[in-house]
């Protein structure tokens, strides 16, 4: 079973929407919640140094339980100064990933967006040297525009849902017997990834995050189990998609066929990189 840590409002709310799967156990680190077993208040600080440095010593009380496949959602607000400092206390029993919320950074200024392009970049190169096992990144205002229109009450709460529903599928996925399959272990060096959606029809993918030269993608098919008995094109489409989407001769592309009892088919797509990917100055 994999642990979700949320930490910080951002990466709180993505850990609360994986509660509605079993398959986790779900722990939330911020300011201003109840503490539990599993909820964690930290107090105030005012800077990221000073979460950082002020950040408890939880190895045997509130993460002692702690071990295996992790999974660190947040952000870039003053809180995730604490990152480093709560999983250095976790490393030696756990396998980590991070799941890093881009905010809309044409609405950051001063501290803020140092704070995010730190944060960013540090995320970046400890998990190019595998301190991670990949970083995952989400561009929030990349993802909202492949929603649409959202009424404001419902904003964080649909792209959450969005995020968390894409995740848990290919964590299914990647844990099931597929009816067809050209995947191969991931590229060890290719750390740095995010996740999309494609158009059954057309193929047209529509990236979380834009992910500079991808070194790897993967595609999974969950097709429902009539189209599989009845769509003689779709051995067709999955070749179309590969050849629109190949953006250079020395991408990796692989795909996996899934039976699913939904009404319709969804296309999943993970892409990783292996470059450190920049900040670009939006708005």
């Amino acid at each position: 079973m994999q642990t979700i840590i949320g930490l910080g409002q951002a990466g709180c709310n993505i850990a609360e929407t994986f509660k509605q799967y079993p398959q986790y156990n779900i722990y939330t680190i911020d300011t201003d919640i109840i503490k539990s077993d599993t909820a964690y208040a930290l107090e105030r600080q005012e800077s990221p140094e000073s979460y950082e440095e002020n950040f408890p010593d939880l190895k045997k009380t509130f993460l002692k339980e702690i071990t295996g496949e992790v999974l660190l959602a947040t952000s870039c607000g003053y809180i995730s100064g604490a990152s480093l400092n709560l999983l250095s206390q976790i490393k030696n029993n756990c396998n980590i990933s991070v799941l890093y919320i881009k905010p809309d950074d044409a609405l950051l200024s001063g501290t803020k967006a140092l704070q995010e392009n730190l944060i960013f970049n540090v995320f970046q190169e400890y998990a190019r040297s595998n301190v991670f096992e990949r970083l995952y990144v989400i561009d929030n205002p990349v993802l909202a525009s492949i929603i649409g229109d959202i009424p404001i009450k419902e904003y964080y709460n649909r792209l959450n849902e969005v995020i968390v529903s894409t995740m848990h599928m290919i964590n299914v996925f990647d844990h099931s017997k597929p009816i067809m399959c050209t995947f191969s272990p991931l590229i060890n060096t290719a750390k740095i990834a995010t996740f999309g959606l494609v158009e059954y029809e057309s193929g047209e993918e529509k990236m979380f995050f834009d992910l500079k030269i991808p070194r790897e993608k993967r595609y999974y098919y969950a097709i429902p189990e009539k189209i599989l008995e009845s769509d003689g094109t779709l051995m067709n489409k999955i070749k179309d998609h590969v050849k629109k989407n190949r953006e250079h001769d020395k991408i990796k592309i692989s795909y996996g066929v899934f039976a699913t009892n939904y009404e319709q088919p969804f296309i999943y797509c993970m892409s990783n990189s292996t470059l450190i990917q920049k900040n670009e100055k939006k708005g």
